[in-house]
């Protein structure tokens, strides 16, 4: 990974270091995404399901600058759209001896067939297969396909779109 996008998961592992596990922020969105593609795809911001209340006094204590569920400093953006996960699970990472908490594979393939079907954007389709390919042999299948339902994605998980 580049300097940038290493500093960026630097940041996420020192800042999940300061909650115990059950309170850690969890990764969504295109930064899951890049982490679990070692850096094929790539996004420029860190969007965290996780107490904004908690985690906004930390992010303002390092000169992070608030706007909204945004927060900025240099290269670094963060994105807190939400407190909880709906229905989702999460796992944990190692990253540089710290853990940090990311939306499940299962859930984040889901949350891009939902972007690539309802959004049509081919950036989500993309990033769906690229994961897909990469981690079918040792996904719950069947978890994945009863999420595929809830969302109304079923007919895209023979990617073939």
């Amino acid at each position: 990974m580049g300097r940038r996008l290493s500093n960026k998961f630097d940041f996420l592992a020192d800042l999940s270091s300061r909650f115990p596990d059950d309170k850690k922020p969890v990764l969504v969105g295109g930064s899951a995404v890049e982490l679990y593609t070692r850096g094929r795809a790539t996004s420029l911001d860190l969007d965290l399901i996780g107490d904004i209340s908690r985690i906004a006094p930390i992010l303002e204590s390092q000169d992070f600058k608030r706007e909204g569920r945004h927060f900025h400093k240099g290269l670094i953006y963060i994105e807190i759209p939400s407190d909880t996960l709906h229905g989702e699970r999460s796992v944990v990472f190692e990253y540089n001896g710290k853990k940090i908490k990311v939306i499940c594979i299962e859930d984040l393939i889901i949350d891009r067939l939902c972007g690539c079907k309802f959004w049509k954007s081919e950036y989500d389709c993309e990033h769906a297969r690229m994961l897909f390919a990469s981690y079918k042999s040792k996904m719950d299948m069947d978890y994945l396909n009863k999420r595929a339902m809830e969302e109304d994605v079923s007919e895209l998980l023979s990617f073939e779109f």
